[in-house]
Order: structure tokens, then sequence, then C-alpha cells
């Protein structure tokens, strides 16, 4: 029993402190699972609930503990989630170290390259700047030892030689012993920096990069140093400014290799502040908000680079951008500018097509995909879309021999089959269209239109059971299509199916309950069940979605002459009449209304105006 137990009221004070704590560590757990949900945070934080739990419970009910549950308390409530804290501490002041700003005390992991259709652009950053040549080695060391200086600056020239026939590795050897003799030089490390980087080294050669920034001092911009004979003869300038610029690129490409981009951006922003306009510097910033999905920011440095020389492959990304934020015009005229200058360019063709259809240019279209059928002539998407463009024209024949040609180049394109079946539907060619959306629906895609359209076929011709086996196909493979499940029960009550009419009707509710169609024919099959309680709710449904559908009225109607409700069925009668006129012969006809054909009421509302003679 502790010391504590009988103060304020007999709670335990020490237990309620230690409560505190594991709360407010458990709150900490709880913003890291968020934040950066892994496997062990969440075991960890859901560990953390348990123990606070007991540590409550054990305080509200006044239990006075054993010192062996008040030390389990304190080590796996307070001290092993401490250690995560520490740890993310640490972890903070040393990217706050490294990037120089602002950084979250849980970061959230690092995003993978964007895999959209920027992926190739994104995939590798270009590279800039190189070694520092042997000339800036000579002019920045600071080895008074003439004889020295010139074996020194003989070892460089042998590693440089390494380097100009791919021997990446024996240099990097000899460059860390170059650097180990003049580890004051700037140049020497950063060059074992960059030989690191080339080798793929990334973590190493961030290191060795930063060991360069630290012997180049503060960020302020140098001035050119004095030029200087070397011992070859060759005056060489020692160039602070080049050389921050150089290793700060060689840092944010080595963030960009290990997918930290805003730590690359950075850096790479930090290299064109030193020299001013640097090209690749700009392409890779883009590249890497590319990667972050930053799209505004990423279009600015590829304009920046654009306006430095012009690049097909750059301009093709700004068409890009152009065409995801709906700038039509201004991605065309992009595309034209690359056509001009590089006409077997197909991404071009192939998006010049797309952002004609977008804005109704078919006459556009169709020539971007006959363009395209040039560059590529076995490509049976743009068969497909040239048919699509020339059926828009009106060109129907066109469109259809296009479609056959899409479909010999590959027999299983479900879209060119089903355009083709499209047609001859059309036309009146129902056993082709048949033929045609069956190879559809065995082909690449099964396409839910393909399946309505072939169950509408089988009903014209009178083959009700065969479209009711394509809806209920269609139905496993697209369960989440309203117009399937909707379908499929009204061509249910064309074979007085009306049970499982009522059954698919109640799988399309649940997919979009905002039809009052759905709501009439759903009734019906209700009224055909003589369930007229259930027909009455469905169609109020109905009449709470579209007030003045003439046909839910005229069904509130017949349930109440079913019903024996007169009086409600001639209101009903009444509002359908003044929408419709022509539902009175339809009234005065159907059994429904047999027993309203005495009522005074109902022949007054029913009646036709007189021929004049």
């Amino acid at each position: 029993m502790t010391p504590y137990a009988g103060l304020s009221g007999g709670y335990n004070v020490l237990l309620a402190f230690m409560n505190i704590l594991i709360l407010l560590l458990t709150a900490y757990m709880g913003l890291r699972f968020i934040r950066r949900t892994t496997i062990l945070t969440a075991a960890v934080f859901m560990f953390q609930l348990c123990i606070l739990t007991a540590g409550v419970l054990a305080f509200i009910n006044k239990t006075f503990l054993v010192p062996v549950f008040e030390m389990a308390l304190i080590l796996l409530g307070i001290v092993f989630p401490s250690v995560f804290f520490v740890h993310d501490y640490i972890s903070m002041r040393r990217r706050i170290k490294e990037s120089g700003i602002i950084s979250p005390l849980v970061q959230k992991p690092e995003k993978d390259a964007y895999a959209g259709k920027y992926a190739g652009f994104v995939a590798e950053a270009l590279d800039w700047g190189g070694e520092a040549h042997t000339g800036m080695i000579s002019a920045s060391l600071s080895i008074k030892d003439k004889p020295f200086k010139k074996h020194f600056m003989n070892q460089i020239r042998v590693a440089h030689k390494l380097i100009e026939q791919g021997k990446l590795e024996e240099a990097l050897a000899s460059y860390r012993t170059l650097s180990g003799i003049a580890c004051d030089n700037p140049c020497v490390v950063y060059n074992t920096a960059w030989l690191l980087r080339r080798l793929e080294e990334y973590e190493e050669s961030l290191k060795w990069h930063k060991n360069t920034l630290d012997l180049l001092g503060s960020e302020a911009v140098y001035e050119t140093g004095e030029a200087m004979e070397d011992e070859s003869g060759e005056r060489a300038a020692w160039n602070k400014n080049e050389l921050c610029a150089m290793t700060y690129f060689g840092c944010g490409m080595c963030y960009y290799a290990l997918k930290k981009y805003e730590l690359s951006i950075i850096h790479l922003k930090k290299a064109i502040k030193y020299v001013g306009d640097i090209r690749e510097a700009d392409i890779n910033i883009a590249k890497a908000y590319l990667a972050l999905e930053n799209l505004e920011e990423a279009e600015n440095h590829i304009r920046k680079a654009l306006e430095e020389k012009d690049d097909v492959r750059l301009r093709y990304l700004i068409a890009g951008i152009c065409y995801e934020k709906n700038r039509d015009m201004e991605c065309k005229y992009h595309l034209e500018k690359i056509i001009e200058s590089q006409s077997d360019f197909m991404e071009a063709w192939d998006l010049l097509g797309k952002v004609c259809r977008k804005t109704g240019d078919w006459k556009g279209a169709e020539v971007a995909y006959r363009k395209l059928i040039q560059i590529l002539p076995q490509d049976d998407d743009a068969y497909y879309r040239l048919g699509f463009a020339l059926r828009q024209e009106g060109k129907t024949e066109e469109a259809l021999s296009s479609f056959k040609l899409a479909a010999d180049i590959n027999p299983r394109h479900s879209r060119a089959l089903y355009s083709m079946a499209s047609i001859l539907d059309a036309q009146g060619k129902s056993d082709k269209a048949i033929e045609c959306l069956t190879k559809s629906l065995d082909g690449d895609e099964k396409l839910e239109m393909a399946y309505n359209l072939l169950a509408d076929i089988y009903i014209s011709k009178d083959r009700i059971y065969d479209a009711i086996h394509v809806y209920e196909e269609a139905s496993g493979e697209h369960p989440e299509s309203y117009l399937i499940q909707y379908n499929l029960g009204v061509t249910l009550m064309m074979v007085k199916h009306f049970d499982e009419a009522v059954s698919a009707f109640k799988r399309a509710q649940k997919i979009t309950p905002d039809d009052p169609a759905l709501y009439y024919n759903w009734a019906s099959a209700a009224i055909a069940l003589k369930n007229y309680s259930e027909a009455a709710r469905l169609y109020k449904e109905g009449l709470r979605i579209k007030p003045d559908d003439d046909e839910i009225l005229y069904g509130l109607a017949r349930i109440s002459a079913l019903s024996g409700d007169v009086e409600a069925a001639i209101a009903f009668l009444s509002q359908s009449f003044q929408i419709n006129p022509g539902l009175k012969l339809r009234a005065k006809a159907s059994h429904d209304f047999a027993s309203l054909r005495t009522v005074k009421a109902f022949r007054e509302i029913t009646s036709l105006p007189k021929k004049e003679n």
C-alpha cells in the first residue's frame, strides 16, 4: 500500500499523475499512428491503450496497487512509448540540420514516384556539373611544398584518366586516399562525393557533399578567385560559386534518387542561386514536383526550361498538363508546335486526337488518327478511334470499315466489335450484330453497353428468355450497374416472373434510389403479386421524387380502385388527366377501374369531348 492512498478521498495521487503521463504519450502514439501508419506503430498504440485503460480503472476503483504493478505501468506505459518520442525528436533535429527548414516532429513517409502518365519523365533526373576539373583543384590547393604538390596533382590526373576510361571504382579508391591527404580541400572532397553518386552510393555521397559544404563555409555568394598558373602551364580560376552550385546540385540528385523529393527541390534551388539559371536543375525540380503531384509548380519550371531551349518532350509535358487542366486551346497550340518540328511524334498525335474528341472537333480527330495510323499501321486503338471520329462525322460506312480493321488486328478488341454491332443493328442486320456482340463479350472487356444492346436485340426478336440470360450474366459482371438491374427487372416482368423482378428492383434501388421509373415498375410487379399496400408505398416514394409524374398518379388511382377507396381513386385520376388527358382512354378500358364505371364522378372525368358535325 502506498503512502498516498488516504489522500484526496482515498484516490491514489501518484497513480493519477502516472495516468496523465500515460494519456499524453497515448495521444502522441495515436498521432504517430495516423501520420505514419506501420504495423509496429499500430501495435504499440493498441498496447498503450490497454495500459491506459488498466491505469484509469485502477484509479477509479481506488485500487491500491502493489509495487510490481506500479513499476509495470511506469515501464510499459511511460518509458516504452518515450523511446518512440525521443527517436522522433532526434530525427526531427537531424532533418532540420540537413535541410535548414522547420520539420514536423512526426513526418509522413516520403511519397513514391508519381505512377501516372508522367512516370517515364519522373523516373530519372538530368545530371549537371560533373567533376571538379584539375585546374580547379590545382588553383584551390593550399599545399606549399611544390614537389609534393606536383606529385599530388599527378595523382589527380591519373584519377581523372581512370574516370575517362570508365573505371570509376578505381578512381574512387584513389580519391579516398587523396581526400585523406587534402582533407581541407573542397574540390577533392567534392570529387569523392561525385564518384560515390555515379556509383549509386547515395547515402554516403550525401555525407561527402555535406563535408564539401562545410569546407566551403557560409552560403554567401563568392567572387571568382584569382587566376593561377598550375604545373602544366595552364591558367585556372578557383570559382567557389561554381563549386557551391555543383555541390548543392549533387545533394539534390542524391535526395532525388532516394525519392526525398522535397529535400531535392530545396537543394536544387540553392544550386540555381549560385550560378543563375541551370536548365537541368529546373527540369529536375519539375520532375520532383510531378513526383509530388504538384502540377502547378512543375509547369512553372518546365516553362522556365523551355525559355532557355525548346524541347519537344518538355513541350509535350506542358501540353499534357494543359489537357488535364482543361486548357484545351493552349494544349492544341503546344501539340501543333511539336508536330511542326517533329511530324512523327506519335504521342503528340495521340494527345491531339484526344483534345479534338474532347472539344467536338471530329475533323481534327480524324486527321490526327489518320496520321497516327501512318506512323503505327498496326495500332488497333488508332483504327478504333478513327472509326469513332468518322461515325461522329456521319461517315458510317468508313467508320464500319475502320472498326473492322481494328478487329482484324486485334480480334479481342471489345469496343471495336461493339461499335460494329451498333452500326449493324441500326442498319437492321440484327443477326450480324448479335455475332459481333457475342465476340465483344468474349474479348478483352465485358462492356455493360454490349450486354444492354444484345439484350435489346433479343427482346426485339421476342427472345425474352435469351435477354434475361444476358442480363443475369451482366449482373454478375457489373453488380453495381443500376441500368442492368433495372432492365433485368423489367424483362422479368415480361414473362410474369414478378418475384424475381421485385428482387432485381430492390438491387437497383440500392444503387440508384431516386429514379421514379423504378418505383413505377416495381409497384406494377407488387400489384401483380396483389401486394397493394407495398405498391401504394412505392408509388408514393416515386411521387416524392417526381410530384407531376402522370404514370405514378395513374398507378395510385389503380391501387385506390383495387382497394375500394373511390374518392382517392377519383382524385388521383383527375390529377393524372390534367397532366396527360390521353390516359382517359386507358382508364375507361382498364379492368382495374371496373368497380368505378357506375360512379358518376368517374364517368364525368373520363368522358371525352363530343365531335362536332
